[in-house]
């Protein structure tokens, strides 16, 4: 009973280690989701529809959806916490980029065919939420777009025209063409330097592009990110991409990098200034696919599963929430309320992820040469009756022969 009570002792030392362990990673895992905010919108026009782009006019409070099976963009009222479908805008084509102007009460829609639609979004116009214009972009395809109030000039990424277009937003005119000549991901203004960012898959890099002159300037160069999608933190001239199989973050001002798996690449990417946060929209299969939050710094916050169908998110700054597509119609979740894991529950969490196997080996190593040496003694003790009768007889003639040297003397050799 004794051995059996200190196998079952090491056994449950080894068992309280591994599990002070698995709670450490339990819980530093639960600091860095975002899983229990996340609430589901039951909107059966949105179901299972795939959706190109998200953008938010928080303004008006409206979220706009790039519909691809329906050939336009859904309006979604997120005046309250529990948002409520509104109506789908005809488009004629297949929308994939959007860009909202609240200044100008417009809403961009990239096409297909290479134009941009633009829609009007001011409730008292007659025209509201109709087709306006039509703005010759690209030839083939006119994908991402951006926004900037303070220039009103409208970025559209031409995708494999390899052109960066820039729309004067006031008269919808064409102000400049930006030549890249490979096919591009995303274009975005940076209010920080004044300058224009643009993904370049097949460089591994984000061109710089000097909109006064009109060319490519810099190239910040990550090998084997394959950028795509692309956000901006002015504040902190930092951009957070989407990598074939990562997520990485670029420093606009001196071209160093970083890359973090923690989701797995991604399609489009938002900065949200109010809140200070990134969220990468990251498809996959049903399994895989997730919305990524990231801080305005790049510090990885949490992630919550998501469909195939959500390509984007977009922030609801109102009431503090980032929407996405959902296999109900859409997903929410509060970043806020899911800050990520102060540095020393990191550091433990970490560490125990590592001393624990030790800490079990170390113990079974021990258990086992306890047990070795319990064995050893215990062969050594219980002797067979044949191997105590050898023992004692041997013990007998060693004896008598001591008795006979005693008495006769030592034996004389007859031939010396």
């Amino acid at each position: 009973m004794k051995a059996a009570g200190s196998i079952f002792g090491a056994m449950a030392a080894l068992g309280a280690q591994a599990l002070v362990g698995f709670a450490g990673v339990v819980m530093l895992g639960a600091c860095a989701t975002c899983e229990s905010t996340v609430r589901q919108a039951v909107l059966p026009s949105l179901a299972a529809t795939p959706i190109d782009d998200v953008v938010s006019d928080n303004s008006a409070h409206r979220l706009y959806l790039a519909d691809d099976a329906g050939r336009g963009v859904d309006v979604v009222d997120i005046s309250t916490p529990t948002p409520q479908y509104m109506r789908m805008i005809g488009v004629g084509h297949t929308p994939l980029g959007l860009a909202v102007a609240p200044d100008l009460h417009r809403l961009y829609a990239g096409l297909s065919t290479g134009a941009v639609a633009v829609i009007d979004t001011d409730s008292a116009s007659p025209t509201y939420m109709q087709v306006i214009a039509s703005i010759a972009a690209g030839t083939t395809t006119a994908d991402l777009l951006d926004y900037s109030p303070a220039r009103r000039q409208l970025l559209v990424s031409t995708s494999t025209d390899g052109r960066v277009v820039l729309v004067n937003a006031l008269n919808n005119g064409i102000a400049a063409v930006y030549s890249v000549w490979v096919p591009i991901g995303q274009a975005r203004f940076n209010d920080a330097d004044g300058k224009v960012y643009v993904t370049v898959p097949s460089a591994d890099a984000i061109y710089r592009i000097d909109p006064a002159a009109g060319v490519v300037t810099r190239k910040l160069v990550a090998k084997g990110c394959h950028p795509n999608g692309m956000a901006i933190n002015p504040g902190r001239n930092l951009a957070l991409v989407t990598c074939r199989g990562s997520v990485g973050l670029f420093d606009l001002k001196t071209g160093g990098n970083t890359v973090t798996r923690v989701v797995q690449g991604g399609d489009i990417v938002s900065y949200d200034s109010r809140s200070d946060r990134f969220a990468v929209a990251s498809p996959h299969d049903a399994e895989d696919s997730a919305i990524g939050v990231f801080g305005g710094d790049g510090a990885f916050i949490g992630s919550v599963a998501s469909t195939p169908n959500a390509h984007a998110a977009a922030f609801d700054s109102a009431h503090g929430l980032i929407y996405a597509a959902g296999a109900t119609g859409l997903i929410s979740l509060a970043p806020s309320e899911c800050l990520p894991p102060p540095g020393w529950l990191k550091f433990l969490g970490g560490l125990s992820v590592f001393v624990t196997p030790l800490i079990a080996a170390a113990l079974f190593l021990l258990w086992y040469a306890r047990r070795a040496g319990r064995g050893t003694s215990k062969h050594k003790v219980q002797r067979s009756y044949h191997d105590l009768q050898q023992a004692h007889l041997a013990f007998e003639l060693e004896s008598m022969s001591a008795f006979e040297d005693s008495v006769l003397g030592p034996q004389v050799n007859p031939e010396a």
